[in-house]
């Protein structure tokens, strides 16, 4: 069967997701949508689709089976639902999945609600080396694993998005039981037009009893790179996300390299388009999988504005760093500034 593809947001990543489709033969795009009128038609010019400045025109007039959502974070929630409200099969939606609980939760439900096969991009579960390291790391190459440490910078609901979430991959997918974290934000700084915080930093505990510590843009060497550490009572695994993994343990040390291509985005949609064709029940990207990544991330944000550990499930639907903004937090150094935007730091 081939399926028929929209579009929704023309810009790189929307980009991305036509070549992947480009690639597979089960996948027709045939339309697009921007609120920018002249990136809907160079779009449409370049692969031949119909242009629309109107994702609900889009929706209504094109009889799609699929659509991909890769605007920025804001706008997730309003597209996913219109999508899966206008009767397609499945959708495709880019990380992070929304920009708080509440909006995860009602994508969830109008997904369930439609019977609407809804994947969120974490597509590096589908990188041979990340596969290799859970496959490794569940065998008990370290033993029990303990202890995870995940770092880097540009903002939580950004690269953290990334990190939480293959650590929670690499572990097996275990829930989440609570949260204590800490957040500064002295500087007025955005990412994609969202607030985020200057630095954050925190400890997730599992309900298997493993921890997991997340350092974002703290000011140490050790997170400038995307390295997941993972400690366990046997051993040690080191992975440089999408390169390849040492372990260490009382067996000796082996590097996990394994051969393949590295493209996991065409893995992830292949999979998913199995899924929609009945070959198989669940998908490693689904909604679901995804939603605990999200809460993890709200939990901190939450943990901080309320000086408390916080226990999931997470009750607080709205961003409790928008909230922690409004009620107290008034940058220290005003003047706001994006992270995806050209600008002149403040640190210069």
């Amino acid at each position: 069967m081939s399926y028929r593809i929209g579009i929704i947001g023309c810009g790189t990543m929307g980009r991305s997701h036509v070549r992947t489709y480009d690639a597979i033969e089960r996948a027709d795009v045939v339309a697009n949508v921007d609120m920018v009128a002249d990136a809907a038609s160079a779009f449409a010019n370049e692969h031949g689709t119909t242009a629309y400045t109107d994702h609900e025109a889009m929706l209504a007039e094109e009889e799609l089976d699929v659509v991909s959502v890769c605007t920025w974070h804001s706008t997730h929630a309003e597209l996913t639902i219109a999508a899966c409200e206008a009767g397609v099969s499945g959708v495709i939606l880019e990380k992070p999945m929304a920009t708080n609980m509440g909006e995860t939760r009602d994508i969830l439900d109008a997904a369930e609600r439609n019977d609407v096969a809804l994947i969120v991009s974490h597509q590096r579960r589908h990188d041979p080396v990340h596969e290799e390291t859970r496959a490794a790391i569940q065998d008990g190459a370290i033993g029990q694993p303990q202890l995870v440490r995940v770092g880097y910078r540009n903002g939580l609901l950004n690269w953290g998005t990334h990190l939480i979430d293959m650590a929670r991959y690499v572990l097996g997918d275990p829930a989440p039981a609570w949260v204590s974290g800490h957040v500064e934000r002295r500087t007025d700084r955005y990412e994609r037009e969202l607030a985020i915080e200057d630095n954050c930093t925190g400890t997730v505990a599992f309900e298997d009893g493993s921890r997991l510590i997340v350092e974002m843009d703290v000011p140490d060497p050790d997170v400038t790179d995307t390295r997941l550490q993972f400690y366990g009572n046997r051993g040690v695994c080191e992975l440089a996300l999408g390169s390849t993994a040492t372990v260490t343990s009382i067996d000796g040390t082996r590097e996990l390299a394994p051969e393949g291509d590295r493209g996991n985005r065409h893995a992830m949609t292949e999979e998913f388009f199995d899924l929609l064709d009945g070959e198989r029940t669940d998908h490693r990207c689904l909604g679901n999988h995804a939603a605990p990544t999200m809460e993890i991330m709200m939990g901190l944000y939450e943990s901080a504005r309320t000086r408390q550990l916080v226990e999931f499930p997470l009750r607080t639907r709205a961003n409790p760093l928008a909230l922690l903004i409004e009620e107290e937090l008034p940058p220290e150094y005003p003047g706001g500034y994006d992270i995806r935007l050209p600008y002149k730091s403040i640190r210069d």
